[in-house]
């Protein structure tokens, strides 16, 4: 990925649903450049463009980070296992005092109840939980690097 790219990329980031005439336009390139450019670092895998819903205008008011202690069975399993829940939006293998550490979203308190409490916690594995509820989320951003 040259300067170049990392411009187009930067531009997309900014607004998804920019033309390739307006990147074109912005970067002093023309619009069949910009297109193959975005074209072949897609081939590449550097680049993915993709929807993303607000987390919160889905309908989810709660954010829970569970830091989860594995006993008995691999913890790539159960990462797997856990990752697989729609309602899991994220699942790392992590060091210190947890196994893994997973974000849940939720619409609100009784539906998370019931899904940490049967569905969670039913998975074979599972020595301990211990959530966090997210009180107030400063930064979520849906990027895997920065350009």
């Amino acid at each position: 990925m040259d300067d170049t790219d990392r411009r187009i990329a930067d531009f997309l980031r900014a607004d998804g649903r920019a033309s390739h005439r307006a990147i074109a336009a912005a970067l002093d390139l023309s619009p069949r450049s910009v297109g193959a450019r975005i074209d072949a670092m897609v081939s590449r895998r550097e680049l993915r463009i993709t929807a993303v819903a607000d987390i919160f205008e889905a309908g989810n008011d709660l954010v829970l980070a569970v830091g989860v202690s594995v006993r008995g069975r691999p913890t790539l399993e159960v990462a797997e296992e856990l990752a697989a829940l729609d309602e899991v939006c994220a699942v790392n293998l992590v060091s210190g005092e947890y196994d893994l550490e997973m974000l849940i979203l939720s619409a609100d308190h009784e539906t998370l109840r019931e899904f940490v409490s049967s569905r969670v916690s039913s998975i074979r594995g599972i020595e301990s939980l211990t959530p966090a509820l997210g009180l107030e989320l400063f930064k979520f951003e849906n990027m895997w690097s920065t350009l």
